[in-house]
């Protein structure tokens, strides 16, 4: 600009836009990345699957309740799917879900989280949304095949429940498969679309593999092997999830190792949610069940492809491992062998997996009864990373002791506090020692705007809450403009960013929070712009999505070593703690009118 006097209006909104992208530490060329979507194709790099959820982010419940007074895992009566089914406390797994929704999508309330994490594009409405609800049905239609670990009915039930009763969605649009395996021989007897005594899923017939999804089409898989063992054909699909006539598409899971052919351990030694699509892509009629698919590559595939996230919004929308029981050393055609009580929930079937198979399944502690075999480990160290890495992330810690931010564990008697948008926090530390962010406590930034908090008494983090004991200095009104406490209060050095403190004063852009359009809220020192990774709270170190008071006073830390929250995704250099539609452009306002006032000479009055 220094040598054009006169700037087209196209050069100074690039200019305006580059320098709201920089100061949110942004790089402007990853732009484009940072809000990448489906455009109905498949897996995008950096596409969100839910643009209010974290990619990375997933919970984890454990809770005995669930299985109540359950016989000893591998026992005779333990072993069949239909007693497994009796033991099950629907009302505790129900509840335990609504938590869990709660937790992904950080609402203080189910009906709000469930509202997050299901969306459809159906031009009709929920009314004409059809939903498809990938089970596990291997080996079902031999009934002396009962004893195999499949999801329970309390879980598939519950979603079928949330999608009918909250969301409007029709029963008769609700398709449970297995285009594998014939589904319809275990789950049949639980379906009922017109139950009305609250017991049986209510849904269409359970489909015999694809017929109830417009029967079987071809699909053409880079990876797929003809010459592999029962691998006659091509790979196939059902045409519905092909053709985009499913809005939602719901991946249920259980948690089991996985030897593969020939004990080669080839899926990384465990068959979770993207394992559990080889059932999508396998028609056993035709001889191939899972044939042409025994790889690592073509598992990686047939997740990225347009009949699983292709669609807008996505079409795979949550998935859930069923970890009730797990399969240790007995592989995944045999009874379960461990009791874990636990249930996992995401929205990305890569992390689910990931996490699910470092933190629970190659956890000794938790696998104790039957441990997955020391040469499945082995494997699974090399194969593991891949489920990250395929998809363009940096592979978490794989260490049960030090889990990744983005798993958020727990026990059902102690939730972590939801920290939902406009009360701060993100994700952190799990607490940093006063409920904070990554190397400070109560974002701050602090206090609020010039006209925000009181000397940073109750905002931005009260004195003993944010930072160094500040909350909000006493300059005036909780931190002007150019101070924000970049020292006290701020997260990752940078005084807060978007929390406790983000109004037109509340802090330059390098410190004290991300400028928004207008002062701060009053009190509370922020308003609805997110956080980046500040605020915190009780005992997960905060969640993504918080902003405004920038932390809870008083609550430090963690109880349990894995009560986590999410950190940003690291995908194409960018964290997305810090992406926030409205925090973006109103900061971009604000540079907008600066540069305004400098190329027409007007004096610059902002302090």
């Amino acid at each position: 600009m220094a040598n054009n006097p006169h700037p087209q209006r196209r050069d100074f909104l690039k200019t305006a836009a580059a320098g709201a992208a920089g100061a949110m530490g942004i790089s402007a060329f990853k732009f484009d990345k940072l809000f990448a979507q489906s455009t109905g194709g498949g897996w995008v790099t950096g596409m969100q699957i839910n643009p209010a959820i974290d990619n990375k982010r997933v919970i984890c419940c454990h809770d005995p309740l669930m299985l109540g007074n359950y016989p000893a895992a591998g026992s005779a009566v333990s072993a069949l799917f239909t007693n497994q089914n009796l033991y099950v406390t629907p009302a505790v797994v129900s509840t335990n879900m609504d938590e869990m929704a709660m937790q992904l999508a950080q609402k203080t309330s189910a009906a709000d989280a469930w509202s997050t994490i299901f969306r459809t594009g159906n031009s009709g409405g929920w009314g004409s949304t059809r939903v498809a609800i990938k089970v596990n049905g291997i080996n079902g239609d031999i009934p002396t095949k009962d004893t195999i670990n499949r999801p329970r009915v309390a879980v598939v039930k519950k979603i079928c429940d949330v999608l009918v009763d909250q969301l409007g969605v029709k029963p008769a649009n609700i398709v449970l498969y297995d285009a594998c395996d014939d589904a319809s021989k275990p789950y049949g007897p639980y379906v009922d679309a017109n139950d009305s005594t609250g017991t049986k899923i209510r849904a269409a017939p359970v489909s015999v593999r694809a017929a109830g999804l417009g029967g079987f089409q071809a699909v053409t898989l880079a990876n797929w092997d003809p010459g592999t063992k029962n691998a006659n054909g091509s790979a196939s699909c059902p045409a519905d999830l092909v053709n985009a006539k499913i809005d939602i598409l719901v991946n249920i899971a259980v948690a089991k190792m996985h030897d593969g052919p020939g004990g080669s351990y080839g899926y990384g030694s465990v068959t979770l949610c993207m394992k559990n699509h080889l059932g999508t892509f396998t028609d056993s009629g035709k001889g191939q069940h899972s044939g042409g698919l025994h790889s690592l590559k073509a598992q990686l595939e047939i997740n990225q492809h347009a009949a699983v996230l292709g669609g807008n919004p996505v079409r795979q929308q949550l998935c859930i491992v069923d970890a009730l029981l797990s399969n240790g050393a007995s592989g995944p055609g045999k009874s379960a062998d461990n009791r874990t009580d636990r249930l996992v929930m995401g929205t990305f079937a890569p992390f689910v997996d990931y996490f699910t198979a470092n933190y629970i399944l190659f956890d000794p502690t938790i696998m104790a009864a039957s441990p997955i075999p020391q040469q499945g480990l082995t494997a699974a160290a090399t194969l593991i990373p891949q489920f990250a890495t395929a998809f363009g992330y940096t592979a978490p810690s794989a260490s049960p002791a030090t889990p990744d931010p983005g798993w958020v564990s727990y026990p059902a008697s102690s939730p972590p506090p939801i920290n939902p948008s406009g009360t701060g926090g993100t994700s952190g530390s799990g607490g940093a020692g006063s409920g904070g962010t990554k190397a400070s406590g109560g974002a701050s930034g602090s206090g609020g705007t010039a006209s925000g908090g009181t000397k940073g008494a109750g905002s931005g983090g009260t004195s003993g809450s944010g930072g160094a004991g500040t909350g909000g200095t006493s300059v005036g009104s909780g931190g002007t403009s150019g101070s924000g406490g970049a020292a006290s209060g701020g997260s990752k050095a940078s005084g807060g960013a978007g929390s406790g403190g983000t109004g037109a004063a509340g802090g330059a852009s390098s410190s004290g929070g991300t400028v928004s359009a207008s002062g701060g809220a009053g009190a509370t020192g922020g308003t609805t712009s997110s956080a980046s990774a500040s605020g915190g709270s009780a005992r997960t170190g905060g969640t993504t999505a918080g902003n405004g008071t920038g932390g809870s006073s008083g609550s430090a830390g963690s109880t349990a070593k894995s009560e986590n929250s999410e950190s940003g995704c690291d995908v194409a250099g960018v964290d997305r703690r810090a992406t926030r539609w409205g925090a973006m452009f109103a900061f971009g306002a604000v540079v907008a009118e600066k540069l305004r006032r400098l190329v027409s000479g007007d004096k610059d009055r902002s302090s």
